[in-house]
C-alpha cells in the first residue's frame, strides 16, 4: 500500500466529513451560541541535508552522506466549549525514495503513526485531566521538550491533571507503560508479566512528574520540577532486573523586559548511585527593532574517563531538545555519548530579524568537558573543540517558510576520544534546507443538537 497516499486520503476524508456534519448544523442553529470548534491543520516539511560530520566526527576518507527526509503530519483540533478538548495527529516520517517507486504491500505494515491522541476534560473550575499520546514541553525545554526539530517529534503515553488559576499554574504527569512486543510475542491477551523491555519502545516504564510555575510580577516567573522515572529492561533469558528509579529536581526563573531577557536554570539528579547536576545562565539584549544579542554559559556535570567511580555523576537531561542548546551539528545530548564526561558550553548568539520575513541566527560555542579525560596513560586536555552554527529564515506566506543552516566544528583529539573516533580530520560540518508549509485546510465553529 502506498504510505503517502493512504497520508492524503486521510486528510481528504477528515475534510470532507467535516464539511458534511458540521455546516448542516451552523445552518440551522446559527442564532444560538456557538458550542462546537473544529480545525483541520497540515504540515508538508521536507529536509535536505548533507551530513559531513553531523553527529560523530568522520575520518578523512569517509564520503558524506546526503539525504532528504518528510514529515506529513494531520492535526484535526475539536473542543465543545471549555468543556472538551480532542486532537488527534497521525504523521508519516519518510526518506525520500526508500518506499519503492510502485509499492506492494508494506513489508513493515501501517507506517503512519499516531503522534498525538489525546483528550482534555474539564473536571472543576481551573482543573482539567488531560489523558491519551500527548507531548509534554516545559519551561524552555531543557529536561521535557516536543524535539519538534526530528522529523518524528516526541511525545508521552501519559495521564495528566492540570490546574491554573491568575496566580499559579501546575501540572502533573503519570505513566505506566508495558511492552508486549519483546517478552510476551505481542499477545496483548496474556494475563500474567509485568515486566518491561525497552526495545523499540519508551526508556522508562514508569513516571511521575510534577510542575508548577508562580509568576512573581508581569517580567518575573519561577517554576519548579520534579519528576521520578522507572527503569527496566529485562531481556529474555537472563534474571529478572529490578525498576531501578532517578529523580530529578529543577528551578527555573524566567525574566522578560523589553529590552534585557534573563534565563537561570538549576536541575539535581539523584537515584542509584548517582548525584548530578545541571546549571545554566543566558541573557539576552535587544539592540533595536532588528538585532538582538545573547550569552550564555551552561554546566552539566560528569564522569572522570579512565578512572574509577564510585558514584555516577554524569546528569542525564533526558527529554530535552538537546538541538536547541548544545549545538546544532548534535554531539551532545541529542543520542550521542560522549563518554559521560559532562560538558561546559559557552556561546553567544546574535539575530537579526526584518520587517521582510527574513531572519538570521548565528551562535558561537566553545566546548569543554569539566572532568579529566585519561586513555591508556595518556592525560587529554578539557578543550573539546568550537562550532559554529548559521541560520537563514525567510516567511513566503502565512502558511510556507523556507529555512536553512550550516554548521562547522572545530573538533579536537578529547573529543574525538570520547566520540571513539581517533582518525576523525580537524574539522566536521553539516548543512540543511528546509521547506515548511503549514496551511489551515479547514476550521468552523458550529452548534450541536444537544
Amino acid at each position: 500500500m502506498n504510505v503517502m497516499h493512504l497520508n492524503f486520503k486521510h486528510i481528504l476524508f477528515a475534510v470532507s466529513s467535516a464539511l458534511f456534519f458540521s455546516f448542516p448544523c451552523t445552518n440551522a442553529q446559527s442564532n444560538q451560541p456557538v458550542s462546537n470548534t473544529l480545525k483541520i491543520s497540515y504540515q508538508m516539511r521536507p529536509r535536505l541535508e548533507f551530513r559531513d560530520g553531523a553527529f560523530t566526527p568522520i575520518a578523512k576518507n569517509i564520503r558524506p552522506a546526503a539525504l532528504v527526509t518528510q514529515r506529513d503530519r494531520l492535526k484535526i483540533d475539536y473542543s465543545y466549549q471549555d468543556i472538551l478538548s480532542v486532537r488527534i495527529a497521525p504523521q508519516v516520517v519518510s526518506i525520500w525514495g526508500q518506499a519503492n517507486m510502485v509499492q506492494g504491500a508494506e513489508m513493515n505494515g501501517n507506517q503512519i503513526s499516531m503522534f498525538e491522541s489525546w483528550a482534555n476534560l474539564k473536571l472543576a473550575e481551573n482543573w482539567n485531566i488531560q489523558f491519551g499520546r500527548q507531548v509534554i514541553s516545559l519551561d524552555d525545554e531543557r529536561f521535557f521538550g516536543e524535539l519538534d526539530w526530528a522529523q518524528g517529534g516526541r511525545a508521552h503515553d501519559a495521564f495528566g491533571i492540570f490546574y491554573k488559576n491568575d496566580k499559579l499554574e501546575a501540572k502533573g504527569y503519570f505513566a505506566f507503560n508495558q511492552n508486549y512486543k519483546a517478552l510476551y510475542g505481542n499477545n496483548l491477551s496474556n494475563p500474567v508479566g509485568n515486566f518491561y523491555n525497552t526495545t523499540d519502545a519508551f526508556p522508562y516504564k514508569t513516571m511521575q512528574t510534577l510542575w508548577a510555575v508562580l509568576p512573581i510580577n508581569e517580567t518575573i516567573k519561577i517554576t519548579a520540577l520534579a519528576t521520578n522515572l522507572g527503569f527496566q529492561n529485562v531481556i529474555i533469558g537472563l534474571p529478572a532486573s529490578k525498576t531501578k528509579f532517578m529523580q530529578t529536581f529543577g528551578l527555573n526563573f524566567f525574566e522578560k523586559g523589553k529590552t534585557l531577557s534573563f534565563t537561570a536554570s538549576a536541575y539535581f539528579q539523584t537515584g542509584d548511585k548517582l548525584s548530578a547536576y545541571l546549571g545554566s545562565v543566558s541573557a539576552d539584549y535587544l539592540l533595536n527593532n532588528h538585532w538582538k544579542l545573547g550569552l550564555g554559559s551552561d554546566y552539566l556535570s560528569g564522569n572522570d574517563v579512565g578512572y574509577t567511580n564510585a558514584e555516577n555523576h554524569a546528569f542525564n537531561p533526558l527529554f530535552n531538545t538537546g538541538h536547541k542548546f548544545y549545538g546544532f551539528i548534535d554531539y551532545f545530548y541529542a543520542g550521542n555519548p560522549h563518554g559521560g564526561a559532562g560538558l561546559s558550553d559557552n556561546y553567544a548568539r546574535l539575530n537579526y530579524k526584518s520587517d521582510k520575513g527574513f531572519s538570521f541566527d548565528l551562535a558561537l560555542h566553545q566546548f569543554f568537558t569539566p572532568n579529566k579525560v585519561r586513555v591508556l596513560l595518556e592525560e587529554y586536555e578539557a578543550n573539546l573543540g568550537q562550532e559554529l552554527d548559521i541560520t537563514l529564515s525567510y516567511k513566503i506566506n502565512d502558511f510556507v517558510n523556507l529555512i536553512g543552516g550550516y554548521s562547522l566544528l572545530l573538533n579536537t583529539n578529547t573529543l574525538n576520544v570520547l566520540k571513539s573516533a581517533p582518525n576523525a580530520r580537524g574539522y566536521q560540518q553539516w548543512g540543511w534546507m528546509s521547506l515548511n508549509i503549514n496551511p489551515t485546510l479547514f476550521k468552523t465553529n458550529f452548534n450541536s443538537n444537544k
